[in-house]
């Protein structure tokens, strides 16, 4: 082997190894389990730098570089495509329920959004941002998909859930969840403690989630139910993208 040929052979292979590092870094922060501006800014870069260092790594090999063109065209060209104007709210509300109890047993984290350490505002936000996004890629829906972003970027507490900013509408107040008609409400909707300090979401059949800061994980709750947050006043608001 001739010294060039060596020498390109190390590159390579330094180039793959640095490659592979700033995925694992993106995996890190990805599943970090405080989502700050800091860690989603963080994460958008190293995606952005992975993406690109893997251009730059098959771009001699045709076949590979025009696959690596097609599939960021045709992705640009989804993401821009316009979303529908009539969203399934039924089927999308199924997916939301399924994707809360994919968080169940999780351990709390205070800011958490991730499956390693997750809050109460986290849970209700992070099961809506994955359902929206799975379901806009499964039926090929730009606007959901777009959506699912957009909540990821910009977080939120459970008090500004409960106060609306275009995101919830607020349905009715009740004097606790024990005392409330179940027939009044969706799967789906949530709950958030009139001080603004805890919400909760519905799964249906009287079964609430939370991420219970006592209990440190994520749990679901079958009313009534010998609970501090059961048993207080609550307000009743839906997700703008899951009305009816």
């Amino acid at each position: 082997m001739n010294l060039t040929r060596y020498n390109g052979l190390v590159t390579t292979r330094l180039l793959w190894l640095l490659w592979f590092a700033g995925v694992s870094l993106f995996v890190a922060v990805w599943l970090y389990p405080v989502s700050t501006a800091t860690t989603r800014l963080a994460g958008l870069v190293l995606l952005v730098a992975d993406w690109l260092g893997l251009a730059a790594l098959v771009w001699r090999h045709r076949l590979l570089r025009f696959g690596w063109i097609g599939v960021t065209g045709l992705g640009a060209i989804f993401l821009a495509m316009p979303g529908r104007h009539v969203v399934d709210a039924a089927s999308l509300r199924g997916s939301y329920v399924a994707g809360l109890r994919r968080y169940e047993g999780v351990t709390y984290h205070w800011g958490g959004e991730s499956p390693k350490g997750i809050d109460c505002s986290g849970l209700v936000r992070r099961g809506l941002i994955d359902s929206a996004f799975l379901r806009g890629l499964g039926t090929f829906d730009a606007g959901l998909v777009r959506h699912a972003i957009w909540l990821w970027w910009h977080d939120c507490s459970a008090k500004d859930l409960g106060e609306g900013h275009g995101l919830t509408t607020h349905l009715f107040d009740t004097t606790s969840l024990n005392a409330l008609d179940h027939s009044k409400i969706l799967p789906g909707d949530l709950a958030v403690t009139s001080n603004g300090v805890h919400i909760m979401a519905y799964l249906g059949d009287r079964l609430w989630i939370e991420a219970d800061p006592g209990a440190g994980r994520v749990i679901t709750v079958l009313v009534p139910f010998k609970n501090y947050y059961f048993a207080r006043p609550m307000n009743i608001v839906r997700w703008n993208l899951l009305q009816p």
